[in-house]
């Protein structure tokens, strides 16, 4: 068990070594023990990783991972190269005991079943304060840095009948609706997780620090994909919001602007399957033009508690019906803003869809570069992440 999560975190360490990358080393080893398997799932890797030899990839050369298995010659060179640093994984779990946080993977049983069950869901999790509930009710909360007062009355009619009713808040942790979301959680006695767009010592943002430390007094926990010391970036905050809808049942969006990055969440809370609520307000304020998007694609309009609880057949209603009648359907027509750019890079490498790791191979751009790149056309409403977390153009 410690050697395959030292593994993983090892490999989630490798600059550019990302999720599709790790499940496809882990299938690897899977089929190396079961050889007449015609499809392997995480599901599988899960309930079969103690027998799985995961020693075996640090002995492994750059031909083998060529040859075995077919990776690139550029990244089988980094994996080799970022396995012999020894020290690399020994720091950071050197760094992560002396700041009590724990460290969980995505064969671990404490990782949070509805994130498992995403398209390459994060190979790490990195929990500081209280563990994540495997099985929690959560709901998410996301809307705009500049939230006014208008937000916090919003949600001051919603969060404490959630908290009362059992649910977890889950939100990003910065400043505006977020913060608004996370306070009114611990006002109400509540449990709340703050999804962090950085490493968890580099809090981001800074701003915030007293916030975090309260939530974790109160038994709330912060959690992050991304290694101990990795600093906030335009890049990593759209993994982020992935991760904020992973863990959430349905997320509530509040004053979100044409192009605000709250609807890159809700796009990735329909992808996912989930739930997407918003709240309306005054036609002249550009904070809501992004809700108002959102509600005439088909999200549920919430003006009361009984709103958001009656999809999950917890309201007075029971068994209303849902209103998102169509969630495929709405995921490919939530669409930001275009604006006229020259041919990109990124967009001439997505022929078709692509991942992560794969558009690092083909563009041959740095991670923050990509990151940062991706992030911009996706607010730009050029790219997308389909339904299975690969990223790909936005037919017009």
């Amino acid at each position: 068990m410690n050697g395959n999560r030292n593994l993983l975190t090892h490999l989630s360490l490798i600059t550019d070594v990302g999720p599709a990358t790790v499940f496809k080393l882990f299938k690897h080893l899977y089929l190396l023990k079961f050889p007449e398997a015609t499809q392997v799932e995480i599901v599988d890797l899960c309930a079969h990783q103690r027998e799985l030899d995961a020693s075996l990839l640090y002995r492994y050369t750059s031909s083998d991972f060529i040859q075995k298995v077919g990776f690139s010659e550029r990244l089988a060179h980094r994996i080799v190269d970022g396995l012999s640093n020894k020290s690399l994984l020994d720091d950071e779990l050197e760094r992560a005991r002396r700041h009590e946080v724990a460290i969980v993977t995505f064969l671990d049983e404490l990782y949070p079943a509805l994130l498992r069950q995403i398209h390459l869901p994060p190979v790490v999790l990195y929990c500081q304060g209280a563990p994540l509930q495997r099985d929690a009710k959560s709901i998410g909360f996301v809307g705009s840095r500049r939230a006014t007062d208008y937000a916090t009355r919003a949600m001051r009619k919603l969060i404490p009948g959630l908290v009362a009713s059992g649910w977890h808040i889950v939100s990003g942790g910065a400043e505006g609706a977020d913060t608004i979301a996370h306070e009114l959680t611990l006002e109400n006695g509540g449990s709340t997780v703050a999804v962090l767009g950085s490493g968890l010592l580099q809090p981001y943002p800074a701003s915030n620090k007293k916030l975090f430390d309260r939530m974790i007094a109160a038994g709330g926990t912060l959690v992050s994909p991304f290694p101990l010391m990795t600093p906030p970036d335009r890049g990593t905050f759209p993994a982020r919001n992935r991760i904020i809808s992973g863990l959430s049942n349905g997320c509530v969006i509040v004053q979100a602007a044409e192009r605000s990055g709250a609807l890159i969440t809700a796009q990735c809370a329909l992808e996912q399957g989930r739930s997407v609520f918003a709240i309306p307000g005054s036609i002249t304020d550009e904070l809501s033009a992004g809700c108002h998007r959102l509600i005439q694609d088909g999200a549920k309009l919430v003006n009361k508690l009984d709103d958001i609880l009656e999809e999950f057949g917890e309201g007075s209603e029971v068994g209303a019906q849902l209103l998102v009648r169509h969630p495929e359907q709405l995921a490919q027509t939530i669409e930001l803003p275009v604006a006229s750019v020259p041919s990109d890079p990124v967009i001439a490498c997505l022929s078709q869809p692509a991942t992560l790791d794969e558009l690092l191979d083909k563009t041959g751009c740095s991670s923050d570069e990509l990151q940062d790149r991706l992030f911009q056309l996706q607010l730009e409403g050029k790219i997308r992440q389909n339904f299975a977390g690969t990223w790909e153009c936005v037919e017009k």
